[in-house]
């Protein structure tokens, strides 16, 4: 009875981390954008990147502000806007974090006897549930526009997500996908 249960225990623990995994997978990192409504963007037509950049560590610069640079400047350059070294009407700046979290959902328990339900439907009151405890780390990553003449925050994305070991060993990836699904909500659109 008792490995009948382990059994069981063991069943639903890898569904449910399948069906999460499934998730984090078919979907991009979730965006959120913030603008100052005072701002004109399209009067923006060249950008630099903030000195120190956010990502990079006192005194030298990071593969992943690299990464982040490469991936903001195909963004940009595809809107139109002139990269510069130095003195552009937009300052990009960039951070990043992560953070631990923990997902708690309870499921019905799969009796042995009565496995053919399998979730698709609501057993009477007095079945027992399982309590199933996910924790992973979510990553995110914000772009910050800076109206360089006003020394304003004009434009700000953020993307969060999972940091699975796929993006641990494809970070480039990980990065060009945020920053893509960031500049998506940027309001110009890429010129064809």
């Amino acid at each position: 009875m008792k490995t009948a249960r382990s059994l069981r225990h063991l069943v639903l623990a890898g569904a449910a981390a399948l069906a999460l995994g499934a998730c984090a997978t078919t979907s991009g990192p979730t965006v959120r954008v913030d603008a100052d409504p005072t701002a004109n963007m399209a009067s923006y037509g060249s950008y630099s990147f903030f000195e120190p950049f956010g990502t990079d560590r006192p005194g030298y610069s990071t593969p992943l502000s690299n990464a982040v640079k490469q991936a903001v400047r195909r963004e940009m350059d595809v809107r139109g806007l002139r990269y510069m070294e130095s003195g552009g009407d937009l300052l990009v700046n960039a951070g990043v974090k992560s953070s631990e979290k923990t997902n708690v959902s309870t499921v019905p328990t799969m009796d042995p006897y009565f496995g053919y339900r399998g979730g698709r439907y609501n057993p009477w009151v007095g079945y027992s549930t399982e309590t199933i405890v996910n924790q992973y780390t979510e990553g995110t990553l914000t772009l910050d526009l800076v109206d360089r003449a006003r020394k304003q925050l004009v434009w700000s994305g953020a993307a969060f997500g999972r940091v699975t070991d796929k993006v641990r060993n494809d970070p480039q990836t990980a990065v060009d996908t945020a920053v893509r699904e960031i500049m998506a909500r940027y309001p110009k659109a890429p010129t064809p």
